[in-house]
């Protein structure tokens, strides 16, 4: 209903939705979703407030499903760009200075004007407002420090932020800053999910520390007004 307002007035709009599936409390319709089937070994394992998530996902994807089956009957469908996207997966937890393998996160978007196709590169949520603004035809003059992953060189990197640590990886390496602390840097092995210390890179520990502090120094010294002086 809101979003067919929004495009009665015939103007552009954004229109952002926020599900909170991973997080409870879990207040499920019941008799909407099927039930899902465990062995015993996965009850075993599974406590109640897991298997509650669990439902709660399900759920999750029965709505979004029961969404853009109905935006596809409305009037919008055909002049809107649709990006879907999580922050992390269900649990971003562990002992890692920076556990890298709970941000591998999905994100999906449609009527982009493309062709269906799957991008493989490493990237980060930031690169996608900047790409949702090239794909919408909007010429981009901000201080966003994403990339348009419309060009086919855009480099590959993501950053993450694990309480007070971030990390930056860009290939296989990863620099990840403490509060206080040295930089440190690391191969990355996808494959065991493993960080292997390496020898320290100053370049890219940096380029880490500036992607941390752009943030808030360029809203505190106003860098992005004075980009239309």
């Amino acid at each position: 209903m809101e979003l067919t307002k929004l495009h009665k007035s015939n103007k552009p709009f954004f229109s952002f939705v926020f599900t909170s599936s991973n997080h409870d409390p879990f207040e499920i319709p019941e008799g909407v979703i099927s039930p899902i089937e465990y062995t015993k070994e996965q009850l075993q394992r599974y406590d109640s407030k897991e298997l509650l998530r669990h439902k709660a996902i399900q759920y999750a994807d029965y709505a979004l499903g029961k969404f853009i089956a109905k935006a596809k009957t409305q009037p919008y469908w055909e002049d809107t760009v649709f990006l879907v996207v999580a922050d992390h997966d269900a649990r971003a937890t562990g002992s890692d200075l920076v556990p890298i393998n709970n941000f591998h996160i999905p994100g999906v978007i449609l009527n982009s004007g493309n062709s269906p196709q799957s991008d493989e590169r490493i990237v980060s949520q930031i690169d996608l407002a900047p790409t949702l603004l090239s794909l919408m035809g909007v010429e981009n003059h901000s201080p966003m420090l994403g990339q348009d992953l419309t060009e086919p060189n855009s480099s590959g990197r993501a950053m993450m932020q694990y309480a007070e640590n971030f990390a930056y990886m860009i290939d296989d390496e990863v620099t990840i800053l403490q509060p206080s602390k040295p930089a440190l840097n690391f191969e990355y092995n996808i494959n065991e999910n493993q960080l292997n210390p390496k020898a320290e890179n100053v370049y890219l520990s940096e380029v880490a520390l500036a992607h941390v502090l752009w943030g808030s120094l360029a809203y505190k010294n106003g860098w992005y007004f004075s980009l239309y002086d």
